[in-house]
C-alpha cells in the first residue's frame, strides 16, 4: 500500500492553543488512568482486549511538541489550566507534523465517543513503526505501544502497561489490515488491580448480557457493579 500523508493546515496560535486546551480537558476524564479497550470484528466473534495507561506526561508528546519552557507535566497542567502560550509549543520535529498532530487531536482524544472508532493491531508496513495498536477512523489514528524502555538502558519493562505514542492524520486502513469494533471500555484508577468503572459502552446496557461471554481471562480483569 502506498503511503500518503494528508495535507496539513497551518494553524493560527489561536487555533493551537484553543485544540491544545480543549483536548487537554477530554484527556483529562482519562488521565493517570488505565483504560481496557474491549473489541471484537464480528457478532459471532469472541471478545478480545488491550489495555493502555494515558499518563499526564504522554500528552505534550502526543501533539508533537516538545517544549523549551516546560516539563511534559507543567505543559499538560497549563493545557488544562488555559495558561499554555505559543512559545510553549516548540515542535518534536517540525512545524507541520505538530500542525498534523494538534489538527486531530480533540476528534482523536475524544474517546467517549468511540463509536465513531474502530482499534487494530498495526500489522501494515509504514513509515511510522513506533506503535502495535491504534484506535482511529477515516481522519486518523492514535497509536499505543508496549515496548517502553528502562530510563537509560536499552532493556524493555515489562512491568508497564502500554502508552498512547502517537497520532497520525491517515485513516486506520494505512495501518491495521482489519480494524474491529471498539465494544466497550472499562477504567481503573493507578493502585486498582480490577477495572471498577464503565467508561463507554457501544450500546446502552449491553455488558449486563455480554460479559457472561467474555473469556475467563477477561472476567478476570474486571469488578464492576452492573
Amino acid at each position: 500500500m502506498k503511503y500518503r500523508a494528508q495535507n496539513t493546515r497551518i494553524l493560527t496560535p489561536d487555533e493551537l492553543l484553543s485544540i491544545l486546551c480543549k483536548s487537554a480537558k477530554l484527556y483529562s476524564e482519562y488521565m493517570d488512568t488505565t483504560l481496557l479497550f474491549i473489541f471484537r470484528e464480528k457478532k459471532l466473534d469472541a471478545y478480545d482486549y488491550y489495555e493502555v495507561r494515558f499518563g499526564k506526561n504522554n500528552f505534550m508528546h502526543l501533539a508533537g511538541i516538545k517544549s523549551e519552557t516546560l516539563s511534559a507535566v507543567e505543559f499538560y497542567d497549563a493545557c488544562i489550566n488555559g495558561t499554555i502560550v505559543k512559545k510553549d509549543c516548540t515542535p518534536r520535529r517540525d512545524a507541520n507534523t505538530m500542525y498534523s498532530k494538534v489538527a486531530i487531536m480533540e476528534q482523536m482524544l475524544d474517546l467517549r465517543n468511540s463509536k465513531c472508532y474502530k482499534i487494530g493491531e498495526k500489522d501494515l508496513v509504514t513509515r511510522d513503526n513506533d506503535f502495535e495498536m491504534a484506535t482511529g477512523n477515516s481522519v486518523g489514528v492514535m497509536g499505543y505501544d508496549s515496548r517502553i524502555r528502562i530510563k537509560g538502558t536499552n532493556k524493555l519493562d515489562k512491568t508497564k502497561s502500554p502508552i498512547p505514542t502517537t497520532l497520525l492524520n491517515n485513516a486506520i486502513t494505512q495501518y491495521c489490515s482489519r480494524p474491529q469494533k471498539i465494544m466497550f471500555i472499562l477504567q481503573k484508577s493507578d493502585g486498582e488491580d480490577t477495572y471498577n468503572k464503565l467508561f463507554y459502552e457501544i450500546k446502552k446496557d449491553l455488558i449486563l448480557t455480554e460479559q457472561e461471554v467474555f473469556t475467563d481471562e477477561l472476567k478476570a480483569l474486571i469488578k464492576i457493579d452492573i
